[in-house]
């Protein structure tokens, strides 16, 4: 059986971050592949229940926002005589 954890090494001990289905003093065998403090991955833990609720969050149709639709959709004070319209035509076709 393979099982991958995520365990946290303090004061010399390396402790798992979820309970292990291990009988007591049974020997593993442990593979560490550390993370380097560069890493863009991130990870984040749910439960399974709020894991249910992210998944239907994520499936349910957006919401219409009438300030940010106005937002990208009239001009400001920031589209300058200098600014390019065509970027500003393109967000106004995808929110319209």
């Amino acid at each position: 059986m393979i099982t991958h954890v995520e365990a946290v090494y303090e004061n010399g001990i390396l402790r798992p971050l979820r309970p292990l289905d291990l009988e007591d003093k049974q020997k593993v065998t442990i593979t560490i592949a550390g993370q380097s403090e560069s890493s863009d991955d991130a990870h984040v833990r749910l439960a399974a229940d709020r894991w249910d609720e992210f998944c239907a969050a994520l499936d349910t149709p957006p919401k219409m926002v009438s300030p940010l639709r106005k937002l990208l959709t009239e001009s400001s004070v920031f589209d300058g005589p200098d600014s390019t319209t065509s970027s500003i035509c393109t967000i106004r076709e995808l929110v319209t």
